[in-house]
């Protein structure tokens, strides 16, 4: 809320990326009778839509965190503070994101069902309590994918090229350009067992088969968040021990 610019330019780049792919799907749908592989656009319209209203969370900029308190030397004051760094960092990235996050998700969630309307896949019973579910999955999924970029700064200090790689990975496959429903077969399984793609899972929810495959979904999603808990607690480890806190 002390930053109002940066809420106008997370807002203008919602409604410049995802407002443009929407025109662009909308007439490539009208081409085809409103259905493409059996998915309408109304549903493929929500599912961009989580993902850029995801990403207004800014997860992601945990790794630059990290590797500025690692190059600056501001991680030694840290690790001798009584608090639990990773935590730290993990929640303060979450409380900076968060007010942009409900602002533009709220507005452009009106927008959305004004224009497109709601498609019946969102109004069962079931979407909303799988949806919170695969949402708090998508941001711990995300936290550790890009925490682990981060602390690769104990070993290779500028890590900027793989948050480049890893980001656009995410990006790829979360479903931001190319709906997830319309990825070939090869893509789609990719994209469901990798953690890339098990980061922004909450674009699979809008979906027809969401209602067969939800449990799955979140299933991955724990599995990768355990496997990627282990390598962040393996990584810090093997890093503090290396770190001169005070001198000592």
């Amino acid at each position: 809320m002390q930053y109002p610019a940066r809420l106008f330019a997370d807002t203008a780049t919602i409604v410049a990326r995802c407002g443009v792919l929407l025109l662009l799907y909308a007439y490539v749908f009208s081409l085809n009778d409103g259905t493409i592989k059996g998915t309408t656009f109304a549903m493929v319209a929500w599912s961009m839509f989580f993902y850029f209203s995801f990403i207004t969370l800014s997860s992601s900029r945990i790794s630059r965190a990290i590797m500025q308190d690692i190059t600056s030397g501001q991680i030694e004051v840290l690790l001798s503070k009584p608090i639990t760094y990773l935590s730290y960092r993990a929640w303060w990235q979450i409380g900076a994101g968060v007010y942009p996050f409900i602002v533009t998700t709220i507005l452009g969630a009106v927008t959305l069902a004004m224009t497109v309307g709601i498609p019946q896949t969102m109004k069962i019973p079931l979407f909303l309590p799988t949806l919170l579910v695969t949402f708090i999955g998508a941001i711990i999924v995300t936290l550790f994918i890009y925490t682990i970029v981060g602390l690769l700064s104990f070993w290779i200090e500028d890590v900027l090229p793989i948050f480049w790689i890893v980001d656009k990975a995410v990006m790829i496959l979360g479903g931001s350009y190319l709906p997830v429903a319309l990825f070939p077969d090869f893509m789609y399984k990719i994209a469901l067992y990798s953690p890339f793609g098990a980061s922004v899972f909450v674009t699979h929810t809008v979906y027809e088969s969401w209602t067969t495959i939800w449990y799955k979904l979140i299933s991955i999603q724990l599995f990768w968040i355990v496997v990627l808990g282990g390598i962040i607690y393996f990584m810090f480890s093997r890093a503090v021990k290396n770190v001169s806190v005070n001198g000592g």
